[in-house]
């Protein structure tokens, strides 16, 4: 998984406590993801029909600090009743970033524009997660 880096949030990769990213629970068990990411190795391509993400944010009225972070997937397009890709899911580049290597797939700016999201493991314990 890519550092999950936040504009002026450089540091982020060390300092997981200063996550903007928010994430709004529904009632029908998702979440609506709202943020933007940097430096998102592969973030986008036509080579298949969807894009899955992963994504850390934070659940409103978690805890502060890296205990209140939790793990998201979140698909490009929302899938259909039969599981097909369908109508888009608010994840958008928002550019493609300029750098001196590796050009052989896009490093980009993702945003999450209330995009629904679906909890990975438990509220809270994405640290647990991407260290084990």
């Amino acid at each position: 998984m890519d550092r999950d880096y936040e504009p002026d949030r450089a540091t982020l990769c060390t300092d997981l406590g200063m996550l903007r990213t928010k994430a709004a629970p529904q009632g029908d068990g998702s979440y609506k993801i709202s943020g933007t990411k940097i430096f998102i190795s592969a973030g986008d391509q036509d080579l298949s029909e969807n894009i899955v993400h992963l994504v850390l944010a934070r659940i409103e009225g978690a805890p502060e600090g890296t205990k209140g972070i939790s793990l998201f997937v979140v698909p490009k397009k929302k899938l259909d009743a039969d599981g097909n890709p369908g109508e888009m899911n608010g994840v958008s580049v928002g550019s493609i970033e300029e750098k001196m290597g590796i050009h052989g797939n896009a490093t980009c700016v993702m945003n999450y524009d209330e995009s629904v999201g679906y909890l990975v493991g438990e509220e809270n314990k994405a640290c647990v997660r991407c260290s084990s």
